[in-house]
């Protein structure tokens, strides 16, 4: 006799299941079929669910966005010495991304294919309020004689370069530098000490 399956429990075990895979092998590594032969399920529940394996992997990528939002935004309205919060958010932009490596890849290729949906997607997050804080503070720290005078656009565009253009490259890097994913991992965590320093030293007078 065949035992029905609960359906709330279905639905998130697909979705649980579906985060480890993509986290681990990528959105083009991980097939529907992949993800219900370990979820224990089948094709048509996760057609029903969430119609395609893009709209299941969108609901991932928002969830993981979310959090690397939220956290920057901490650090950015942290109250402490500028070079600490530098180094916290470069220390939060890597941490998030080891833990969520998909998101450089899927942004590129909202980039490429959906610019108006990846825009809306900022925009719905507010970044100007925190760009504003930035700014605020940049200037500040200017005034005060901490760093050299600097456009705190430039200064987010690089941070933000800096960390994940790494992370985007990693495939890449692993087959050129025939690195394996271990190695490349510590490859990364050596070289987000050198973005740290990197940036520190380009600020200070």
């Amino acid at each position: 006799m065949e035992v029905k399956q609960n359906i709330p429990d279905v639905k998130d075990r697909i979705l649980e299941v579906a985060r480890k895979l993509f986290i681990k092998n990528g959105y083009n590594g991980t097939s529907v079929r992949d993800i219900s032969t370990a979820s224990n399920t089948n094709i048509a529940h996760i057609k029903y669910y969430f119609d395609s394996k893009y709209n299941l992997f969108e609901i991932i990528f928002e969830e993981a966005f979310d959090v690397l939002v939220k956290r920057i935004e901490q650090i950015i309205l942290k109250d402490e010495p500028f070079f600490d919060l530098i180094k916290d958010w470069i220390d939060t932009y890597y941490e998030i991304l080891f833990e969520y490596p998909m998101i450089p890849i899927f942004l590129l290729n909202e980039v490429n294919q959906n610019p108006e949906r990846l825009t809306d997607r900022m925009l719905k997050r507010q970044p100007i309020q925190l760009f504003d804080y930035l700014s605020m503070r940049v200037e500040k720290e200017v005034e005060k004689g901490t760093i050299v005078k600097t456009c705190p656009l430039d200064l987010a565009l690089n941070v933000l370069s800096l960390c994940v253009f790494p992370f985007m490259f990693g495939p890449l890097a692993i087959r050129v530098a025939d690195k394996s994913k271990d190695e490349y991992s510590k490859v990364l965590q050596d070289h987000k000490e050198y973005v740290i320093d990197f940036v520190i030293k380009a600020l200070k007078p």
